[in-house]
């Protein structure tokens, strides 16, 4: 794993000196101070490395909630405000870095290639985090969408991402409220309303007869 740790700082690093991500796996190599095969050993490819970056961002975003006390009495939805929080926070902390990848982002992609493995392991915590609303009943089992709830925070995840790379606001306020709006909404979607207290009342109407 040192060889991995050691490859993305010499990718970061190479990156902000340069302005411009880098391209050639010798240099972040010789950068790194390791051998090319070294190199192949831990990536196989260049687009490899750029996703584990990512993953990186996105396991310690996790652990930093995980190790907080607050985060495990916090219901669903303050969990998913949390972790956005907490991403951008990250986030900004390297943000000379992370905004060398908004030609690859946009509005209409969907899939950028340097998230692919960053998708996977988002949309386990979100299905983890369906799971447990489901539970909790915070949130509200519907047969036609239920399945569908953990795919709604992909496009989500996109759209504040976007956000927050064109946020030029003071302290990114424009960011946080837009991650404010999109959960609540998406929890509100999610949760109990007017008409699952219906659909309720007609199945006890229906059964009482």
């Amino acid at each position: 794993m040192e060889a991995h740790h050691q490859l993305i700082a010499a990718y970061k690093q190479l990156a902000i000196e340069k302005k411009v991500l880098p391209v050639s796996r010798n240099e972040i190599a010789d950068a790194a101070g390791i051998t090319i095969e070294e190199f192949a050993t831990a990536f196989p490819s260049l687009e490899a490395l750029q996703e584990a970056v990512w993953v990186q961002y996105l396991r310690t975003t996790l652990e930093l909630l995980e190790n907080s006390e607050e985060y495990a009495q916090y219901s669903v939805r303050e969990k998913m405000l949390a972790y956005y929080f907490t991403f951008f926070e990250k986030l900004e902390t390297e943000r000379e870095f992370v905004l060398l990848f908004e030609s690859k982002l946009g509005v209409w992609n969907y899939n950028p290639t340097f998230l692919s493995a960053f998708k996977t392991a988002f949309m386990a915590f979100v299905e983890e985090l369906v799971k447990e609303g489901l539970e909790s009943k915070e949130l509200a089992e519907r047969i036609m969408l239920g399945s569908e709830y953990a795919g709604w925070h992909w496009p989500q995840m996109l759209f504040l991402l976007n956000k927050w790379v064109e946020d030029k606001s003071e302290n990114h306020a424009l960011s946080d409220q837009a991650i404010e709006k999109a959960v609540n909404l998406g929890f509100d979607i999610m949760g109990r309303n007017v008409f699952d207290s219906a659909f309720d009342f007609a199945k006890f109407m229906i059964a009482g007869h």
